[in-house]
């Protein structure tokens, strides 16, 4: 976006000239933007805004978390903000029918007649409805503003089997939404992976994981061929000749602009209003903006491109030329929980050929990332789990920044492209970094924000509406407020740290030769010794402790082998894994008595108890994660963890030499 001289219409001509005021068509998010952006730069401009849903002003983004319960929806709501001389009219409930380009005015459903000095058309876009037979029939919906949103949470109490058709954010969002009340839930996605724009095959496995293990039914590479029933739905036959019985239909398959408007007033468009790069109509004075703008051949179905271009348009219409050149589209966002982010020509759009590509991989921590790049450049990134660079990969991408081999090997080993404390460091950000993706709002934004006061994360959302939509950038907030930002633990947390309490206790007994005596007479009526005296027991506890040790290596087996994917989410597989170690220590008690032994013997228990020790201790990091500094969790977890492992490789040598002597003596 550059800025040259002004133009000849200016802030303070727009009044004057037979007072007419400034028109936007549309009140969503970008309409709204625009809006905004006018009265900053100029305070007395008029502004009649039209709004054709039946609702105040609502920010689309949100709907999803308003259909799973998270808000309500009085939430969804954004007032401008402006002084109370500002001359704003805001027509809600009324749709505007007619726009006469040339002799600037509009006509809406009341058929009054508003001229306009100039115009914008922000009306957006509907849902892609595909020519499916019988998608007309009752039970089937759309999911895309508030009145469908409203039909959706009508239809949840009643329904018993939801299929969502489309795999993209708003098809996952809707399913997850869709499960609150026990719900069967079914996504659909025609394509080979779910969120294939954003993510590649190994990304889109791990998202498919995750969702089928919060009870998600998945079909992927299939499509709805025809929808059953008569006056209802009954039911779907599939591409593949599959039929699927449900109730309810959610149809997530894309958007088709508004461009209607335009097509009556004559204005050039193909598949979107055709717009140069100030934003601006084939017709002087009439703009178009967000997902109903077509630029440079390209639509875009993000609302931070929307919002970038409502910029650029209230600075021409106030009299500061300025340029939009494109977006560089982002996605980084909370999918199921989960954060996701996207930049460049990666996912389905990804070509074989074009640079190189370099992963990096933390099954534990449930983290993939990927960088391409191009002749020592970053081109594009893919990054599924919480990534705190994710900024300034974007600004990266962005400007092309150079990638040097030594940041590479840093990406291999760690997982980082910057040193750990500059990843951290969001102050050190450049003042026009994008930390809210949703709201597109930057880092000098929301500096500035707190330099004016705001000086909680409520207070900051609540001015600048940073974090107010999908929350992945919170912590990047907090920690431009200095606060270190709570997140959640990790699934299981308490129990992984009662199991790792119980399991170093047991292992302090056996270093400090708390020894469980022998029975001093033959006299008592329960010989307990007998555990470790008698050879017929000796091999059943021993034995029982090295198949529980064999079961255990099952989670390095689930972390490396992608079909295992199908069998449960890793969180349920690592808590599976601790309680074995439990379950080898107790074993292990009635094996020894708690004693050491001696020579090998005491080799193969020190080596045994060091790695159950620093596996707790890896269990109790991994819990309490939340709550450290994220650069030492980090740390601290991956150290534990090699120790862990480094520990393992003596036992099996050791362990083969204890068998093989007690059986030859």
């Amino acid at each position: 976006m550059s800025q040259a001289s002004p133009f000849t219409i200016t802030a303070a001509s727009i009044k004057a000239q037979c007072g007419l005021p400034v028109v936007i068509i549309g009140n969503g998010p970008v309409g709204m933007r625009v809006a905004q952006e006018l009265l900053n730069r100029a305070p007395s401009t008029a502004l009649v805004i039209y709004g054709e849903e039946q609702h105040r002003p609502y920010n689309r983004v949100k709907l999803s978390a308003w259909l799973a319960g998270e808000i309500d929806s009085d939430a969804l709501h954004d007032a401008l903000t402006h002084p109370a001389f500002a001359s704003v009219d805001e027509r809600i409930g009324f749709r505007v029918t007619e726009i006469d380009s040339e002799q600037k005015f509009v006509i809406d459903s009341s058929n009054v007649k508003q001229p306009f000095q100039a115009l914008i058309i922000a009306t957006g876009s509907k849902p892609f409805i595909p020519n499916i037979p019988g998608v007309d029939i009752s039970g089937v919906y759309s999911f895309r503003n508030y009145a469908d949103t409203n039909k959706l949470l009508a239809r949840r109490a009643s329904s018993h089997h939801c299929v969502v058709l489309g795999g993209g954010l708003l098809g996952l969002e809707a399913a997850r939404a869709m499960q609150k009340l026990n719900t069967e839930v079914t996504l659909i996605e025609h394509a080979d992976r779910l969120l294939s724009n954003q993510l590649d095959v190994a990304g889109a496995e791990l998202l498919h994981a995750q969702v089928e293990s919060l009870g998600i039914n998945v079909i992927i590479g299939d499509g709805v061929s025809a929808v059953l029933g008569t006056e209802r739905i009954t039911g779907l036959r599939l591409r593949s000749g599959r039929e699927l019985a449900c109730d309810t239909l959610i149809l997530a398959t894309g958007i088709t602009p508004n461009i209607e408007l335009a097509q009556q007033a004559s204005l050039a468009f193909s598949r979107g209003i055709l717009v140069n790069d100030e934003m601006q109509t084939s017709v002087k004075d009439i703009y178009a903006v967000g997902e109903c703008a077509e630029h440079r051949e390209r639509i875009y179905g993000l609302v931070a491109p929307g919002l970038e271009q409502a910029a650029v348009a209230a600075a021409n219409i106030t009299g500061t030329e300025t340029h939009y050149s494109g977006s560089m589209a982002a996605s980084r966002l909370k999918v199921v929980g989960t954060q996701v982010f996207s930049i460049g020509p990666m996912g389905i759009n990804e070509v074989s050929h074009f640079g190189s590509s370099y992963i990096y991989h933390d099954a534990d921590a449930g983290i993939y990332r990927k960088i391409l790049v191009h002749r020592y450049r970053l081109v594009g990134v893919i990054g599924y789990g919480e990534w705190a660079e994710t900024v300034r990969l974007q600004t990266a991408v962005s400007e092309q920044v150079r990638i040097y081999p030594w940041q590479i090997l840093r990406f291999l080993k760690t997982g980082l492209v910057w040193p750990e404390e500059e990843a951290e460091d969001v102050n050190a950000w450049p003042a026009n970094a994008l930390v809210c993706q949703c709201m597109n709002v930057t880092r000098g934004t929301i500096s500035d924000a707190i330099k004016n006061g705001a000086c909680r994360l409520s207070e900051v959302s609540q001015t600048t509406g940073a974090s107010t939509v999908c929350g992945s950038c919170k912590p990047l907030v907090a920690s431009l407020l200095g606060n270190d930002h709570v997140t959640e633990p990790v699934r299981y947390a308490r129990s992984m740290l009662t199991f790792a309490a119980i399991t170093v206790a047991t292992i302090t007994l056996f270093f400090l030769a708390i020894e469980v005596p022998y029975a001093s007479s033959v006299q008592h009526e329960w010989r307990w010794d007998i555990l470790w005296r008698d050879s017929l027991y000796k091999q059943i506890s021993g034995f029982t402790v090295l198949g529980l040790a064999v079961l255990g290596l099952a989670l390095s087996i689930k972390k490396r082998v992608r079909k295992l994917d199908g069998l449960g989410a890793f969180d349920y597989w690592r808590l599976a894994h601790i309680m074995l170690g439990v379950l080898v220590i107790a074993t292990l008690v009635a094996h020894t008595g708690f004693r050491m032994g001696e020579g090998l013997n005491f080799y193969l228990m020190l080596s045994f108890s060091s790695m159950i020790v620093l596996g707790a201790l890896s269990s109790t990091i991994t819990a309490l994660e939340h709550k450290l500094k994220k650069s030492s969790a980090l740390i601290y977890r991956k150290r534990s963890v090699l120790w862990h492992i480094f520990l393992f490789w003596p036992v099996p040598g050791l362990l083969a030499w204890h068998v093989l002597k007690g059986y030859w003596y």
